[in-house]
C-alpha cells in the first residue's frame, strides 16, 4: 500500500510540472502586433432637401402697417416712407410690391441686410378723391413667416374750392335736337379770393361761360349742350387752372349720350345665305321673311308715308305698333331668284324724314 501511494504521488509530481512548463512556454510566446488601419474618410454632410428652412433666415419686422394722413386738401400727394427691419441672419429681399390703386405709386429697397433697415415709399395723388379713402399697397417678402402683408395709406381728403352739385354731372340720355345745360358752383372753403386763368375743354361743340362773384371767393360755370350736337357720347371734360395758392386746377365732367330719337332696328337687312333652286321651289320659306321696327322715341309724331327698294323681288307691308310712333316694315323675297350678291337699299319716307336701310346677302 505504501508503494502505491508512492507511486500516485509521483504521477501527480509530474503533472504538475508539465502543466507548469505548458504556461511558462505561453508567457514567452510573442504577440502578434496589428497592422496601423487606414485614415477614415468623412462622410459628406447630407444635402438640404427642396423646400427646407433656410439655415440663416431673414425676419422681417414692420413696426406700422397703416399710415394717417389725416386730413389733407384735394389734389396734394400723400408720401410716406415705411420702414422695415431685418432682425434675422439673412438678408431680407422684396421681391415685389404692388398698389391696388393707380393713383398709388410705390418704391422700395430690394434687399435689407441683417441688423439693417429699409424702406417701402408710398406716394398717393388724391386728385380724384373727395372725403375719406384708404388706399393699399401688397409686400411680397423672403421672409418664410412674412412672406405676403399689406400696407395702407389712409386720410380725409377736403376739397379746398368745394364744387356744387358734383364734379361730375350726368346728362344721361339726350335726344337729337334737344339743348341742355348744367351749372357748377365753385367755392373757396378756406376764404383765399381765386380765379380761373384759363379752360380747356375736349369736347369743342360743347359752349360754356364762367362768371366769378365780386369778392372773388366763388364763382358759377355754366355748360350748354347744343341742339345740333352731333349723335354719340359726351365727353365733357373741362380743366380749369385757378390762382389758389392751394388747388392749381379743377377737373369738372360733363356725360351723356346723345341719340337720334329716330330709330331703325335692324340697322340693315342681311340674307345670309339662300339656295336659289330651293326658294323658287319653296317660295313660302321664312327665310324669305324679314322685319324692319321704325319708332320715333320723343312721342307720338310719326307716319310713314312710302316703302321701296331698290331690289325688285322685295316687297313691304307697314303694319301699326303704336299709332303716330312705332310701326313694322314686313319684307319678302318673292322667288324666282337669280344667283348673285344682294347689295341693294330699302327706303322708308317718314314724317321725321327718309331712312334708308342697306340689304346685304347672297344666292347660290
Amino acid at each position: 500500500m505504501k508503494g502505491f501511494c508512492t507511486v500516485l504521488s509521483a504521477l501527480v509530481l509530474v503533472v504538475g510540472v508539465m502543466a507548469g512548463t505548458a504556461a511558462i512556454a505561453q508567457e514567452a510566446t510573442p504577440t502578434k502586433i496589428s497592422e496601423p488601419l487606414p485614415p477614415q474618410k468623412e462622410s459628406p454632410a447630407p444635402e438640404k432637401a427642396p423646400g427646407a428652412p433656410l439655415a440663416d433666415p431673414p425676419e422681417a419686422v414692420v413696426a406700422e402697417m397703416t399710415f394717417d394722413a389725416g386730413t389733407v386738401s384735394r389734389g396734394s400727394v400723400i408720401k410716406h416712407d415705411f420702414i422695415i427691419e431685418n432682425r434675422g441672419r439673412g438678408p431680407l429681399e422684396i421681391t415685389r410690391v404692388h398698389a391696388a390703386c393707380g393713383c398709388t405709386v410705390t418704391e422700395y429697397d430690394r434687399k435689407i441686410e441683417p441688423g439693417k433697415t429699409g424702406k417701402v415709399t408710398a406716394s398717393v395723388s388724391t386728385a380724384a378723391f373727395s372725403g375719406p379713402i384708404h388706399k393699399t399697397i401688397n409686400v411680397v417678402t423672403s421672409d418664410p413667416k412674412l412672406s405676403n402683408f399689406q400696407l395702407g395709406v389712409k386720410a380725409v381728403v377736403k376739397s379746398i374750392l368745394h364744387v356744387q352739385p358734383s364734379e361730375n354731372q350726368q346728362l344721361g340720355l339726350v335726344y337729337k335736337g334737344q339743348s341742355q345745360e348744367r351749372t357748377f358752383t365753385i367755392s373757396s372753403e378756406d376764404g383765399t379770393p381765386f380765379e380761373i386763368t384759363s379752360v380747356q375743354a375736349d369736347d369743342a361743340a360743347l359752349q360754356w361761360d364762367i362768371k366769378m362773384e365780386e369778392d372773388k371767393k366763388s364763382a358759377t360755370f355754366k355748360v350748354v349742350l347744343p341742339a345740333d350736337h352731333a349723335v354719340g357720347p359726351i365727353n365733357g371734360r373741362f380743366v380749369l387752372a385757378t390762382s389758389h395758392p392751394k388747388v392749381d386746377k379743377l377737373n369738372l365732367n360733363l356725360f351723356g349720350t346723345i341719340r337720334d330719337p329716330l330709330t331703325v332696328y335692324p340697322p340693315q337687312v342681311v340674307y345670309s345665305g339662300l339656295n336659289r333652286n330651293y326658294v323658287n321651289e319653296h317660295p313660302e320659306d321664312i327665310n324669305l321673311n324679314k322685319t324692319v321696327t321704325v319708332a320715333f322715341e320723343m312721342g307720338p309724331e310719326l307716319q310713314i308715308h312710302n316703302v321701296t327698294s331698290s331690289l325688285k323681288n322685295l316687297t313691304s307691308e307697314v303694319q301699326t305698333i303704336t299709332p303716330n310712333q312705332r310701326y313694322s316694315v314686313k319684307l319678302k323675297l318673292v322667288p324666282p331668284l337669280e344667283i348673285g350678291n344682294i347689295d341693294a337699299a330699302l327706303t322708308i319716307e317718314t314724317s321725321k324724314g327718309p331712312i334708308t336701310v342697306p340689304v346685304r346677302g347672297k344666292i347660290f
